[in-house]
């Protein structure tokens, strides 16, 4: 009796941890007034909290309200000043038993191929006892559950983009892939699923169609990348080859609204101030930063919480890559002192 006493909570125990991991969409926008802004949307949490998007003249913000105080903004970006394309999401990302708080932002629709881009921000405290920068990181086609994929009672991240390349085994030219990378959320970090391929699609008429008909609507773009045409490919796939290096020290890194200004060192040379993610405006710019330990590119726009405590005094290894336009900040360990 007394094993079978235990065994039944044994068993209580692992369906309690498989049913915390799977995340849970926290209400719809509704349309809100917020002092100081022209529109907004907000979508009410327990606790007396809210998340909001605002619009104003001269920035586009997410505000998070508590007990009608307002613990703390960080940036987004409202397509067509648009402030209810949002959601809200809740769940065990880390295997913590305790939820973390996520919130993605639809950023625009392409012309053309029609590409949804999304903002994702993750907080580790749903109640913001301390508000703190969340870890931002873009991806290109998102739907909850297809970007925040279950399996086995954990939470893996599914991370995608548009890369245009030739064919991997050389049956066709040149096309674009959907390719995803696969994370687990840790310690504020996104850290890479070394067990599971980086994967692409060849976008074909099977693969239109299907987008076509399956846009915005779960389990995509897991779905999509679950057909059999799917393949693997390495991080070469997405940036081919490097042609120029240079190996180095980060000296300093400091945040400014929604970039970070680093402070890059090569050996033998002058100190050199990059922008990422960078625009067009900015004369020396980074696209990505990568692990030089794992090989993979992290996500567009990645960022964790504390940017400056991140990269401060790594060793890196900047690359430029002249087929696609992209610079990459290869991250090491730390500098030894």
């Amino acid at each position: 009796m007394q094993r079978l006493s235990l065994l039944l909570i044994v068993v209580l125990a692992s369906t309690a941890f498989a049913q915390s991991a799977r995340l849970s969409r926290q209400g719809t926008p509704v349309a809100a007034t917020v002092e100081g802004y022209d529109k907004g949307h907000c979508i009410a949490l327990p606790k007396s909290i809210r998340i909001c998007k605002l619009l104003a003249d001269d920035k586009d913000t997410f505000l998070v309200q508590k007990d009608g105080k307002n613990p703390g903004t960080w940036p987004g970006n409202a397509y067509l000043g648009e402030t209810s394309d949002f959601e809200v999401l809740t769940g065990d990302l880390d295997d913590d038993r305790r939820p973390e708080l996520i919130v993605a932002n639809h950023d625009g629709t392409s012309n053309g191929l029609g590409v949804d881009y999304w903002t994702i921000f993750i907080f580790p405290d749903p109640e913001f006892h301390h508000f703190t920068a969340p870890l931002t990181f873009s991806v290109e086609e998102y739907g909850s559950s297809g970007t925040f994929v279950t399996s086995g009672g954990r939470v893996n991240i599914l991370t995608t983009s548009w890369v245009g390349n030739e064919d991997p085994k050389h049956k066709r030219g040149w096309g674009m892939y959907l390719v995803g990378q696969w994370w687990r959320y840790r310690s504020g970090e996104l850290r890479p699923l070394l067990d599971r391929s980086i994967i692409a699609r060849r976008y074909l008429f099977g693969f239109e169609k299907e987008r076509n008909e399956t846009t915005r609507r779960d389990p995509i773009p897991f779905q999509w990348l679950s057909h059999p045409n799917t393949e693997p490919v390495r991080t070469g796939f997405i940036t081919n080859q490097s042609n120029v290096s240079k190996r180095g020290v980060i000296q300093s890194a400091t945040r400014e609204k929604e970039s970070i200004t680093v402070v890059f060192k090569p050996d033998g040379e002058q100190s050199i101030t990059y922008v990422y993610p960078g625009t067009y405006q900015d004369k020396n710019q980074l696209d990505y930063f990568g692990d030089t330990a794992t090989g993979r590119l992290y996500p567009k726009n990645y960022q964790p919480s504390q940017p400056e405590t991140w990269l401060h005094n790594k060793r890196a290894t900047l690359r430029h890559y002249e087929d696609n336009k992209l610079d990459v900040l290869w991250l090491e360990g730390r500098q030894k002192q």
